[in-house]
């Protein structure tokens, strides 16, 4: 399916809805299924005997199975619907499909279709005699071949479904429509690599969603899934990425704080400066400690990294506020102070209690929330800084990029969403009878792309920001 741009979703509240699932329009009556969830194990009878016989030939005989059927009045391709019709129909059913099918060529699917499912069929294919590992490796392959619903066999099932209906008369066909009744009579006696098969397949595939909307049984669809994730073991894929191992930068990025440490020995006594290089060591620190724990494949690296950029943008955005707000470095200490004072006056009023080994001290943090002043005189804010939304200081500061992109993508890993939990901690089963599920990764073994080169990137915006007010060294400048 195309791609939906952004600019093409409707936003409604705080949600962008798409085309098709706007509540006003197509998402009120949208109803979703799953070729593979839904209806694949539904016909996987049907796909076995194409699979097993050969398409050609599989085609031909699924045409007399379905005709026959039809002239006992028990032509139905789902297979819950067929483990419904009464012992009587049932033998009949299966014994026609006997007809033209060996036993072993469904004998796999009674590994799953077991008696409580349908006693009939399962008398009619289970063979004392088959190898248990190559029937599950028959299921296995015709899984992989038509677990997508543009998959070749997938439209060949779709096609004998098409025409279980059409027999059965269920399936009506307007005389203003001419390709659908061409499809239905030229597409099995067509290769798929015929130009003709480009037009076919999708009339073929949109038939059978049409036919089958209605009728497909989730339940027991998820009941064979069950089945068969019962009878064969995970197979856990994880994507390695390297690690960078160039510490260039970062060995420049140490030298250029030593000599912050060395220098602007007119400037250390400013609140200015106390905050642009407290920020800056702040940021540099949480660099540092990327590269020392070695975090830049973790999810520790990403959380850690998104601080950088909020970290980043809160120095910005003070500069920037400094011609009109003179002490705004001032009340920046004064709103983080505010904040500690918040969680420390809690702990010392006894509202909260917390272990002696946990990680913060209510001394210390008394200590720091009266070294400016008396704390009876620090005011706590509940709100942003300034009162500024952090994405309002993103589009003040001209770093857009850096919001929608880096902390929007950050935010997933330090709240805890799933597409954050999907990337780092669960596991893509390659296993088709498992109809490719994610299995959390127990072991740890799957890590991240670095944050080697975003850490640089940003490093680099921190210095260029700095340098309006701190003169950097002449080597950061030079060539690596």
């Amino acid at each position: 399916m195309e791609r939906i741009k952004l600019s093409k979703h409707i936003k409604k509240g705080d949600t962008l809805y798409t085309p098709y699932t706007n509540p006003d329009g197509l998402g009120t009556k949208l109803n979703l299924s799953s070729w593979s969830q839904n209806w694949l194990p539904e016909f996987l009878w049907i796909g076995l005997i194409i699979y097993k016989q050969g398409r050609k030939k599989g085609l031909e005989n699924m045409y007399h199975i379905i005709d026959e059927l039809n002239a006992y009045s028990i032509c139905v391709p789902q297979f819950s619907k067929i483990s419904k019709l009464n012992q009587e129909q049932r033998n009949r059913f299966w014994s026609i499909v006997l007809k033209y099918v060996s036993r072993d060529v469904l004998a796999p699917f009674t590994i799953v279709a077991t008696p409580e499912i349908d006693e009939v069929f399962y008398n009619s294919f289970f063979d004392y005699s088959m190898n248990i590992d190559e029937s599950i490796s028959d299921l296995f392959s015709i899984i992989k071949e038509c677990n997508r619903f543009h998959d070749e066999l997938t439209t060949d099932i779709c096609f004998a479904v098409d025409w279980f209906y059409a027999r059965n008369g269920r399936l009506y066909i307007s005389s203003e429509i001419d390709l659908l009744p061409q499809a239905l009579t030229a597409y099995y006696k067509c290769e798929h690599s015929d130009e003709l098969m480009r037009t076919y397949r999708p009339m073929i595939r949109s038939t059978f969603q049409a036919v089958c909307s209605i009728d497909s049984s989730k339940e027991f669809s998820k009941l064979i899934w069950e089945k068969l994730g019962e009878i064969s073991e995970c197979n856990p894929l994880k994507i390695v990425w390297e690690g960078n191992e160039d510490m260039t930068f970062f060995e420049k990025t140490t030298k250029v704080i030593d000599y912050f440490a060395s220098a602007n020995e007119d400037k250390k006594m400013d609140t200015k400066y106390a905050v642009v290089m407290g920020l800056t060591c702040y940021i540099y620190k949480i660099y540092r400690g990327i590269f020392k724990k070695n975090l830049q494949n973790d999810i520790s690296g990403r959380i850690l990294f998104r601080t950088m950029v909020e970290s980043y943008i809160n120095l910005k955005y003070i500069m920037l506020q400094e011609k009109e707000i003179p002490d705004v470095y001032s009340r920046f200490k004064a709103y983080g102070l505010g904040k500690y004072k918040l969680v420390m006056a809690k702990l010392r009023e006894g509202k909260y209690s917390v272990s002696a080994e946990a990680q913060l001290d209510q001394n210390i943090m008394e200590l720091y929330a009266n070294e400016d002043m008396d704390e009876a005189f620090v005011n706590t804010s509940f709100g942003y800084f300034d009162k500024t939304q952090i994405n309002r200081k993103f589009s003040l500061c001209d770093e857009q990029m850096l919001y929608e992109i880096y902390y929007e993508y950050g935010t997933n890993f330090t709240h805890g969403f799933w597409g954050a939990i999907r990337e780092s901690s669960m596991l893509i089963c390659d296993n088709p009878t498992h109809n490719y599920h994610t299995v959390p990764d127990y072991h740890s073994e799957q890590n991240l792309r670095s944050v080697h080169d975003d850490c640089e990137m940003l490093m680099k915006k921190l210095f260029e920001l700095i340098s309006e007010y701190i003169e950097l060294p002449d080597f950061y400048y030079a060539e690596i």
